[in-house]
């Protein structure tokens, strides 16, 4: 965790000192502050970090919209003083939300969560065996990639949708898909991400793939036509 490349966003530099002093506390060394959306776009450009600590509301480019301009977007905890943002950070699918002021010690549950994505996100992806095993009513299957479809999230369960027919278990959609090759597999919704060559259509708010009408969600509705115009 004392790896970590840290970028803090706020216009208020009392609220970047806090976070600047929780980072530190935990060893962690590698940090960059920005005051404002513009500021830290120019940063992102120009650095990798792997956690995004940001404020919403901010002169010139709100969080949001820093978060729109992004092709490849960092984990993302919300730092902000207004609840009323919660719904669309779920949206955005962040790591945490944060409303300010916070203590250290839930920090800390924030901190955890991040090292737990990291490190999911950071195992070997499975390209090479061509399958995946999930665990489904006490005994592991195997699932080749190829047969995958699209996976559902079902609040603490997802559903898999192959060619050769559906399993169900308890696992984070976070989890699989970060498991997946990225290169062939996206999330499109909090609750969704599609196998790219088993799409047959996209049309508005909506992917297809067979019978299966898919929602896509604006924070994602980009990234999807970048994958499908390459």
């Amino acid at each position: 965790m004392t790896a970590f490349r840290c970028l803090v966003v706020d216009d208020e530099p009392l609220a970047i000192g806090i976070v600047v002093d929780y980072l530190r506390r935990m060893g962690i060394t590698g940090i960059l502050t920005a005051a404002n959306g513009v500021e830290a776009f120019r940063l992102l450009q120009q650095q990798t970090v792997d956690l995004l600590f940001l404020d919403i509301h901010m002169p010139q480019l709100t969080g949001f919209d820093l978060l729109k301009s992004l092709p490849r977007r960092p984990l993302v905890v919300v730092t902000t003083a207004y609840r009323d943002y919660a719904v669309e950070g779920f949206e955005w699918e962040v790591l945490d939300y944060l409303v300010k002021p916070f203590a250290f010690s839930r920090f800390l549950l924030t901190m955890e969560k991040a090292g737990r994505a990291l490190q999911a996100a950071g195992e070997p992806q499975p390209e090479e065996k061509g399958y995946i095993f999930l665990k489904t009513d006490r005994q592991w299957t195997r699932i080749p990639i190829d047969s995958i479809r699209y996976i559902e999230s079902l609040k603490d369960y997802i559903r898999v949708f192959t060619t050769g027919g559906n399993y169900i278990c308890h696992q984070p959609l976070s989890e699989i898909t970060a498991r997946l090759p990225a290169e062939r597999f996206i999330r499109v919704h909090r609750s969704y991400t599609l196998a790219l060559d088993k799409i047959d259509q996209v049309r508005e708010h909506f992917a297809y793939i067979g019978a299966a009408v898919i929602p896509v969600s604006r924070a994602h509705r980009q990234e999807l036509y970048r994958h499908l115009g390459r």
